[in-house]
């Protein structure tokens, strides 16, 4: 009797000692601390961002003055354009393409390089229904070292739908689309996949701040290391519009200055948010990424 007593309190206390681990090796998620995701989208972002600036500047042939680029750019109109991005056909020379040389730093601290090719229809920017877009040609490089030193090549488009007034709040909005794929080359190694579907809202945020675009929409992509990932921003993307303010001589910035974002990746545990901290009027170029409530650094481009 005290044989079995004795083998059912150790089998007892051996399952007990299996359950207890069991259950601690479950509520315990491997360390996470991958942000690449995050690095990325930033990237992304602000190379639409920053194509956008460029290509209203050079439509209105004053870019230096109102982007505050490299003053070696140049630009010139296509003739006999026939091409069709994002299954929108562009014909009857509304082309250009923009041209940097890439010899130094522009007073942001950017080098551009290369070739950027502008296209639209139906009309301008700001005429309900007209579809503009920025191409990025593999045949034509085009790349952008960013102030952390990593340099990123890109190949894609950019594409802007505009939707006239929004009834909402009387603002104008362009539906936005993207798919681009980022070659990284210096600080950083590796290649990344970035599509969006996004509303940019025009709004008006007091004479102090001037105008802003206001982003909502999603992303998808794959990192350069390799994750697939989903982006859902949660909270606008605040951009200043910049050569708008520029030429009403309001603050301008580079960054975006608020909103955030929640991204998914494909087998970690927990969702990374990007969140942009500047505030605006402030072009701190500051922003966060957190995992499971714990911080890490994320470097704006």
């Amino acid at each position: 009797m005290k044989t079995k007593t004795f083998l059912f309190a150790a089998l007892f206390a051996a399952a007990a000692v299996f359950v207890i681990n069991g259950c601690k090796k479950e509520s315990t998620p491997a360390t996470d601390s991958d942000v690449t995701a995050a690095q990325d989208e930033s990237n992304a972002s602000f190379a639409v961002q920053d194509s956008k600036n460029i290509a209203d500047g050079a439509a209105k042939n004053q870019a230096v003055a109102r982007v505050g680029l490299d003053t070696s750019m140049t630009w010139r109109r296509i003739v006999d354009t026939n091409i069709t991005i994002n299954n929108v056909q562009y014909t009857t020379d509304t082309g250009y393409v923009i041209y940097f040389p890439g010899t130094h730093a522009g007073p942001d601290g950017r080098t551009r390089k290369g070739y950027m090719f502008v296209f639209w229809k139906n009309g301008g920017y700001f005429q309900n229904g007209s579809v503009v877009s920025q191409l990025f040609s593999p045949n034509y490089p085009y790349s952008i070292t960013m102030l952390n030193g990593n340099t990123i090549t890109l190949t894609g488009y950019r594409q802007t739908t505009n939707q006239g007034i929004d009834t909402g709040n009387g603002d104008m909005t362009w539906g936005f689309s993207a798919s681009l794929t980022l070659v990284y080359s210096g600080n950083a190694q590796g290649t990344a996949t970035w599509q969006s579907t996004r509303t940019n809202t025009l709004t008006w945020q007091g004479n102090n701040l001037g105008w802003f675009y206001s982003i909502t929409g999603s992303a998808n992509g794959v990192t350069r290391n390799g994750v697939s990932f989903t982006i859902n921003i949660l909270q606008p993307l605040m951009h200043t519009a910049y050569w708008l303010n520029t030429f009403f001589g309001k603050p301008t910035c580079q960054c975006f200055e608020s909103g955030e974002v929640e991204i998914q990746r494909t087998g970690k545990q927990y969702p990374l948010y990007l969140t942009f901290t500047s505030g605006l009027g402030n072009c701190s170029c500051s922003a966060t990424a957190s995992i499971n409530n714990k911080s890490y650094n994320v470097i704006l481009p």
